[in-house]
Parts: structure tokens; C-alpha cells; sequence
């Protein structure tokens, strides 16, 4: 039985950015499923994770129903390309009924779609142009 405050995650890639939030959330007492192709990836947990790792392809349906997505308060889609993030985003939406999907999108142009079937975006291109336009501003030219 879960905790009031726990929350389950599913995180979908585990680079330095999937391990590193998947060790984080873990770390505070959320329960944690991390889903990557590669055995090697899931070197980026730290030693202290507590959660679950699932090796397989998360655009095939079993891997993701194994995952338990339909259970998940939220979804990370974080692998290193957009198409695939987009596909396994509409899949954890439309099959499984994810409501609270996070996906991240390399090129800020893909941001439209993703916006228009209702699914959440983080865009590293467009934090460090945010951040670095931020920095030329601040600067006294």
C-alpha cells in the first residue's frame, strides 16, 4: 500500500537525466520504475536507488503494460530522440491512459505536436537558449 504523499513515476530512459531524476525521486520515497533498452544504461542510478529497472523497448505495449503505466501519477519520455519519444508518449496517453506525461523534445519546432495532443515538453535547447539569452541580457554590451 502506498504512502499519501508517494507518488509512482515511470521514467522511460535512463541516460544521465533519467538516472539522475529517477535516483532523485527515489531517494525522497516515490516509487520508481525505469525503463531502458540497454543494461549499461542503468549505471546512471545512483547505488542508493530503490526502485525498479525494466530492460526492453518501450514502444513495444508489453514492455510498457509491464511497467504498469496505467498506474503511473507520472510518465518521463526521456530517451534521445524525438519520434520515439513522441510515439511512446501517444501510446502511454491513448492505450494506457496516462494523464500526467512528460516528454522531452530535442528540436523546439516538435514542440507543437506534442503540445497539440496534450502532452508535456521539456526542451534542453530551448532552456539553455532561455538561459543564455538571460545572460546576454544581463551583460552591459
Amino acid at each position: 500500500m502506498r504512502k499519501t504523499n508517494e507518488l509512482f513515476i515511470v521514467i522511460i530512459g535512463c541516460g544521465k537525466v533519467g538516472g539522475n531524476i529517477a535516483s532523485m525521486a527515489s531517494s525522497i520515497g516515490h516509487s520508481v520504475v525505469v525503463i531502458d533498452k540497454n543494461q549499461e544504461s542503468f549505471e546512471n542510478l545512483s547505488p542508493e536507488f530503490t526502485g525498479f529497472t525494466i530492460i526492453g523497448d518501450a514502444t513495444e505495449k508489453d514492455v510498457l503494460e509491464n511497467a504498469k503505466i496505467s498506474k503511473a501519477d507520472y510518465v518521463f519520455v526521456l530517451t534521445e530522440d524525438d519520434n520515439t519519444n513522441f510515439l511512446i508518449s501517444l501510446q502511454c496517453k491513448y492505450y494506457f491512459g496516462a494523464k500526467n506525461i512528460i516528454a522531452r523534445v530535442y528540436d523546439p519546432e516538435n514542440s507543437v505536436l506534442f503540445l497539440e495532443y496534450n502532452i508535456n515538453v521539456v526542451s534542453p535547447t530551448m532552456l539553455l537558449i532561455g538561459d543564455l539569452k538571460n545572460i546576454l541580457v544581463g551583460e552591459s554590451l
